[in-house]
């Protein structure tokens, strides 16, 4: 009887071990390749550029985001931007972008995180994206300052590839 106990003991211990780290590990569902439908996405002032070509890469874990994205719209000068920030809301180092230089970001729901991107110390965007039901859309909502310094409001829909 001795061994029948220490037998399910060790078998409840493992699945309980096995549940843990199959959690710690769970992909999210933000993980993956996005790109924008530009048919369903809109800026406030009108001037949601014709033809948008934006691609976004990410990788969350439960304390960091990495974040890719090419947007090459233009084709003749792609742009890009890259960072790997932690989930805490203190900024990072953000390459690759001559409109920011920092980036902060939070998850504030189990489907929505919120980020800013700032140029020397300015906010020039914030966003909140929120992964709509199914986990094959997502939506980025925020409010974005033009290099001219006027400001406007976005709604841009991204599928999952």
């Amino acid at each position: 009887m001795n061994n029948s106990v220490g037998f399910w003991s060790f078998l409840a211990l493992s699945i309980l071990v096995l549940s843990l780290t199959s959690a710690a590990f769970a992909t999210d569902a933000y993980n993956g390749k996005w790109k924008i439908d530009a048919a369903r996405s809109s800026w406030s002032n009108g001037k949601f550029p014709e033809g948008m070509s934006l691609e976004i890469d990410l990788e969350i874990t439960a304390d960091q985001i990495k974040y890719h994205s090419l947007n090459d719209t233009d084709k003749s000068k792609p742009a890009t931007v890259d960072y790997t920030a932690k989930l805490d809301w203190k900024p990072a180092p953000l390459a690759g972008s001559v409109r920011y230089d920092r980036v902060a970001v939070r998850r504030v729901g189990k489907n929505e995180f919120e980020i800013i991107e700032m140029k020397d110390g300015d906010v020039i965007v914030g966003a909140v994206y929120e992964m709509l039901q199914g986990g094959r859309r997502f939506v980025r909502r925020g409010v974005a300052k033009s290099p001219d310094g006027s400001c406007h409001e976005y709604e841009e829909f991204f599928d999952k590839k």
